[in-house]
């Protein structure tokens, strides 16, 4: 008896082939010298390297039509929405700007700390709040950079917040007549 992996034991015209398994165990004289092993040449053709190549993927075909560019978004600061809350950022400055001075020229007080002691002066006062718009477009510009969004939310509550203390001083102005 040989070892020969594979194999169906010996098998005669009146008995029952044995199931395959990895290892049988079979009569050597079952196949004569010179003859060729059935399995070993299987293995051996699954050996080769031309059967071991994979046959090439199918690609799909793309359509062919115009080429659309994906949405890329705008990273600097410089768009229509911006330029807009920059130019409402100098408006509302120079609104504070008007309405302070018409309420101090009809007797009111500064009641901010930081700029009262400017009121005095006008032309300090304008340029300190010259300086305070160019600072805050300049910072929005800056985080428009990095969050465009949240240079979008910060323009806007600092214009809503200076359009406020305008309309506040323009009624103060209004009573003092």
């Amino acid at each position: 008896m040989a070892i020969a992996p594979g194999l169906v034991g010996q098998a005669s015209a009146q008995s029952v082939a044995a199931p395959p398994s990895r290892l049988n165990f079979v009569d050597a004289t079952t196949f004569p010298a010179g003859q060729p092993i059935p399995w070993f040449e299987s293995a051996a053709v699954l050996a080769t390297p031309a059967t071991l190549e994979l046959p090439a993927p199918e690609v799909p075909e793309v359509p062919q039509g115009p080429i659309v560019r994906p949405y890329r978004r705008i990273e600097t600061g410089n768009s229509r929405l911006m330029i807009s809350l920059y130019a409402v950022t100098a408006v509302t400055q120079a609104l504070d700007v008007h309405s302070t001075i018409k309420a101090l020229d009809r007797g009111g007080v500064e009641t901010n700390p930081m700029l009262s002691g400017l009121t005095g002066n006008k032309a300090a006062f304008i340029a300190v709040k010259g300086a305070v718009a160019a600072g805050s477009i300049y910072a929005a510009r800056q985080l428009a950079k990095r969050n465009k969004v949240a240079a979008i939310v910060t323009l806007v509550a600092i214009n809503a917040a200076y359009g406020l203390v305008a309309q506040h001083n323009y009624k103060v102005a209004s009573r003092l007549r």
